[in-house]
């Protein structure tokens, strides 16, 4: 079976990655040669439980499976160590933000039914996991979450599909997309199968389809010992204290509804420095290493949607949980090929489900 995959975010490598694992041939086509899209502007947080006090239950299911199952399974297959932590995250608030502390705390209890995917921490069980987060009175603790490094990670699948063959085609403008082809501004290639995988160039397909901006920022702060990532409650957006090795973290905000890909904004730098100053005094020695902008594709469900046609699959909608969810969604569309439908864990994805696999 050939596959041609357009798309190298995420989930086209991904979904690259498990098709030639499975005995496809598969070929690789974007617009830009560097890593120029969302994924390469991701923190990399594998959190399906926090995210429970405003995501789906679905995504909570999808992202319990690719972080118990799928990123382990993937991490074994790659020749080059990736950073990988499963140290669990915490969520603290600002004592004057009391009424949205009180909100994620309904939220949590309420979806969570399983308690022991999360602890209530008093002050004195908070110090002991994190002895620098000493200005806390309370948080919440989620053991069993985890984060990767995503640049890493991508370039490591990048490599790993090179060096197995894949024919990669770099600053190749897609056209169009039709059953089993693919239309390019100088020749059409044939395939069994095509996957879009483009984002946000995949109005054509999904209608409702809308940006959702992402800024983050990397800093070195060597005052700063933090072992596991923080979530800051903060009511205007989500915002992320992540650590990686060697005194390195970042920062981040992931809820911005704007379609701009502009650099970062004064207010946004200043309220994640002051969240973070916040947070540990520590940073505000830290060093500004770069900062980063993109627009995430995310649909008026704030869910991800696998649209089929015959010879045709689009995956999209992964908005702000791309690498939570894409190992399990590779999982479901291969999991559709293999069964023709009859063991699939996720109906409720397939845009056209109805009509998958019937041929």
């Amino acid at each position: 079976m050939q596959a041609g995959i357009v798309g190298m975010g995420i989930m086209g490598r991904l979904l690259a990655f498990a098709l030639h694992n499975a005995g496809w041939q598969v070929s690789l086509f974007d617009e830009h040669q560097a890593d120029n899209n969302c994924s390469s502007t991701a923190a990399g947080l594998l959190t399906p439980f926090s995210e429970c006090d405003k995501a789906d239950p679905l995504i909570c299911r999808l992202g319990q499976e690719s972080v118990t199952t799928h990123w382990p399974n993937i991490l074994k297959q790659l020749t080059e160590p990736i950073y990988f932590q499963q140290a669990g995250c915490l969520v603290v608030h600002h004592p004057h933000d009391k009424a949205e502390w009180q909100h994620f705390s309904q939220r949590i209890n309420s979806k969570l039914v399983a308690k022991d995917y999360f602890q209530h921490l008093s002050k004195e069980t908070l110090i002991e996991l994190e002895p620098e987060l000493n200005k806390f009175t309370t948080a919440y603790y989620f053991p069993d979450e985890a984060q990767i490094d995503c640049q890493s990670i991508m370039n490591s699948l990048k490599k790993y599909l090179q060096a197995q063959g894949i024919t990669f085609f770099f600053n190749t403008r897609v056209t169009s997309l039709a059953t089993r082809q693919i239309v390019t501004q100088s020749k059409i290639y044939k395939f069994d199968y095509v996957f879009d995988c483009r984002g946000m160039g995949a109005r054509t397909v999904f209608k409702d389809l809308r940006a959702v901006r992402g800024e983050l920022m990397h800093l070195y702060a060597p005052e700063v010992q933090l072992q596991r990532p923080i979530r800051f409650l903060h009511p205007r957006y989500s915002l992320y204290i992540i650590p990686r090795p060697e005194n390195n973290y970042l920062i981040g905000a992931s809820e911005v509804e704007s379609e701009d890909y502009s650099p970062i904004s004064v207010r946004t730098s200043l309220e994640l420095l002051t969240a973070a100053y916040y947070v540990h005094s520590g940073f505000a020695e830290a060093r500004i290493i770069e900062t980063k902008t993109h627009c995430r594709p995310t649909l008026a469900s704030h869910l991800p949607s696998i649209d089929y046609q015959d010879g045709l699959i689009a995956v999209n909608g992964l908005y702000r949980h791309g690498y939570l969810i894409a190992p399990a969604l590779v999982e479901e569309i291969l999991r559709a090929f293999k069964t023709k439908q009859q063991d699939s864990y996720y109906p409720e994805l397939w845009k056209s489900y109805d009509q998958c696999f019937s041929e």
